[in-house]
C-alpha cells in the first residue's frame, strides 16, 4: 500500500515525538526502537521506512529540538521582556513542574552524559541546538554581546547542573539546591551579586 507524502511526514513526526519523550525519560540506551514505535502506535518494521538506524533517529530528534520543547516552554511567558523574562525563565526552569516531568522537559539534564558518549552526528546536532537556544537568551541580556554570552553560558551551567543533582537527591536537599541555583543564575544573568538578587526576590514575594 502506497501512502501519500503528507501521511509519511505525519508518521515521521509521530516517531520523533515519541522518541523525544522516551529519550528524555529513559536515556538513549534504555529507549529501544520497539518501545518508541509502540508509543507511536506503529509497527516495529515500519521504523526502517523512516530511519536507517537508531543513531540517525537520535541525531534527527536532536535537530528537531526534542519536539520543540523550548518553544513550548517559553510560550508561557512570551509576554514578558527584559529582567522579568529572565527571572521567569530561571524560576520555571528550576521549578517543580520541570523537576517532576523529565519526559517533557529540557534534554540537557537528562541526556548530556548520553550525548557525550554518542557519535559525532549526535554531538554536532546537539552543539548546534545548544548554540541556537543560548543565542535566543543572549538577546535578552542588557550587556555587550560577548559579556551577555558569558553570563548565559555560566547561568545555564548552574541551572542544568542543579536540576541534574536535584533529581538524584532526596528532598528537601534537592529543592534547596534548585532554590540556591535560581538565585545564583539570576544574579549571573543580570550582573548583580547573589545577595542583591536574593534580596530583590524576597521583596517581590
Amino acid at each position: 500500500m502506497r501512502y501519500s507524502p503528507e501521511h509519511k511526514r505525519k508518521t515521521h513526526e509521530k516517531i520523533l515525538r515519541a522518541a523525544g519523550r522516551q529519550f528524555r525519560e529513559r536515556g538513549f540506551a534504555e529507549a529501544g526502537v520497539a518501545s518508541i514505535m509502540d508509543e507511536a502506535e506503529l509497527t516495529h518494521g515500519g521504523f526502517y521506512a523512516h530511519f536507517a538506524s537508531k543513531d540517525q533517529l537520535i541525531a534527527e530528534v536532536i535537530r528537531s529540538g526534542f519536539d520543540r520543547v523550548t518553544e513550548r516552554f517559553e510560550e508561557k511567558f512570551a509576554h514578558l521582556s527584559g529582567e522579568d523574562w529572565l527571572r521567569e525563565w530561571v524560576n520555571r526552569y528550576l521549578g517543580d513542574a520541570h523537576f517532576q516531568h523529565t519526559d517533557r522537559g529540557c534534554p540537557m539534564p537528562a541526556l548530556a552524559s548520553d550525548i557525550a558518549r554518542s557519535g559525532p552526528e549526535a554531538r554536532e546536532a546537539f552543539t548546534a541546538l545548544f548554540r541556537e537556544r543560548m543565542g535566543r537568551v543572549v538577546t535578552r541580556i542588557d550587556a555587550p554581546e560577548a559579556e551577555a554570552g558569558r553570563r548565559v553560558l555560566a547561568a545555564v551551567s548552574q541551572m542544568v547542573g542543579a536540576m541534574t543533582l536535584a533529581r538524584a537527591l532526596d528532598e528537601p536537599l534537592g529543592a534547596n539546591i534548585r532554590a540556591a541555583a535560581a538565585e545564583s543564575a539570576l544574579a549571573t544573568l543580570t550582573g548583580r551579586s547573589a545577595e542583591q538578587a536574593a534580596t530583590e526576590e524576597g521583596g517581590r514575594s
